[in-house]
């Protein structure tokens, strides 16, 4: 089995959950189509560099990033620093030509992603960017109904996702607070709704209103909750709502579909069911056989894909971590991509949805 060595840069909260992916790979894929190694762990400071080094087996604590991404033994960059951080060494990962897997959104602005995109010309390696929320298994579930004509032509759609992090005025402010640090509730987890969504119901093509809410006392502040109503390629219309002034909320993301034969409903608190309506059985006598059904996706992955723990076994938030990194390892040893998995091209594109809002709001 070949071995590739890899170079985490950033160890924060997310960064550790990509550590802990890597090391957990093997129990959720064997065989595994190549063997992870983490060399390197990257952060700002010696100490906490040096800690999270002591999670690893032998990965070396390093502050400066590009030593890393020089190294020729170096196989994958994986990027977890905060998102105004990720231009330079993007760039320099792309032109050593690395595989790269890197969190969302993987760009600043607009252009920050004009200058990057030419790159991907000539680009060799891999890529791929942590849109985890598609790996659930009652998410590709949901896409292999939707392909399959299910639910028919679509014609709306709503969508929500919802934290609480931002309630308390007293809690001081991190770089997601900031809008030089490109933090804000559109790019920390609007991102990630835009991208599921435009997966399974665009492509997204217009945005007709947005609207923003943020500290009017405070202009460095990013935006905390926002609406936005989008159409698509088809026609179809939807309202999308991400915040994190949402009381009682955890990290509660919901997509409802609505087509002309049925609807599907996804919640991310709830991954083990994908919620299927057949608007094609009868509504009578009594309601007839027509209803919302449960489908206990699990852990059903298709063959050969993760298949661990049980099919039927509750699932995490992780879980859809350790997918989208086996995927990634797959294309690797594969040379290429196989399926649709979310490259840095697919990054690129969800910056410009982001940006065809902030230019709306403008």
């Amino acid at each position: 089995m070949k071995t590739v060595k890899i170079a985490i840069l950033g160890v924060g909260a997310i960064g550790k959950v990509h550590l802990y992916a890597y090391q957990t790979l093997p129990f959720y894929l064997n065989p595994l189509p190549v063997k992870p190694e983490i060399k390197y762990v990257v952060n700002s400071r010696p100490e906490t560099a040096a800690e999270a080094a002591s999670l690893t087996d032998r990965a070396i604590p390093l502050t400066d990033w590009n030593v890393a991404i020089q190294d020729p033994e170096i196989d994958v960059v994986n990027i977890c620093l905060p998102n105004h951080l990720h231009f330079p060494v993007l760039k320099a990962a792309i032109l050593a030509n690395k595989n790269i897997y890197c969190e969302k959104p993987i760009l600043l602005n607009a252009a920050e992603a004009d200058e990057i995109e030419p790159l991907l010309t000539n680009y060799r390696g891999i890529s791929q960017v942590t849109f985890h929320t598609r790996f659930f298994a009652s998410a590709m579930k949901m896409k292999e109904i939707i392909e399959a004509g299910k639910i028919g032509d679509i014609l709306e759609f709503r969508g929500s996702y919802l934290q609480n992090s931002h309630v308390d005025p007293t809690r001081p402010s991190r770089w997601k607070n900031l809008k030089a640090a490109g933090g804000g509730a559109l790019t920390d987890i609007g991102s990630h709704l835009l991208d599921f969504t435009d997966w399974l119901a665009g492509p997204l093509t217009e945005t007709f209103f947005f609207d923003a809410s943020s500290d009017p006392q405070n202009s460095e502040r990013a935006e905390d909750s926002i609406v936005m109503l989008w159409k698509t390629q088809n026609g179809a219309i939807g309202s999308l709502h991400v915040s994190k002034m949402a009381h009682g909320t955890e990290n509660d993301m919901t997509l409802e579909i609505f087509g002309r034969r049925g609807a599907l409903r996804f919640t991310l608190d709830s991954p083990h069911y994908l919620e299927y309506f057949d608007g094609q059985k009868s509504t009578s006598p009594f309601g007839g056989e027509s209803g919302w059904i449960r489908i206990p996706v699990g852990n059903r992955y298709s063959v050969p894909d993760t298949d661990f723990p049980a099919a039927k076994s509750g699932i995490g938030w992780v879980r859809a971590h350790c997918t989208s990194m086996a995927h990634f390892l797959q294309n690797i040893a594969a040379g290429k991509i196989l399926n649709d998995e979310p490259d840095l091209r697919r990054g690129i594109y969800v910056q410009r949805l982001m940006e065809k809002c902030r230019k709306f709001d403008a």
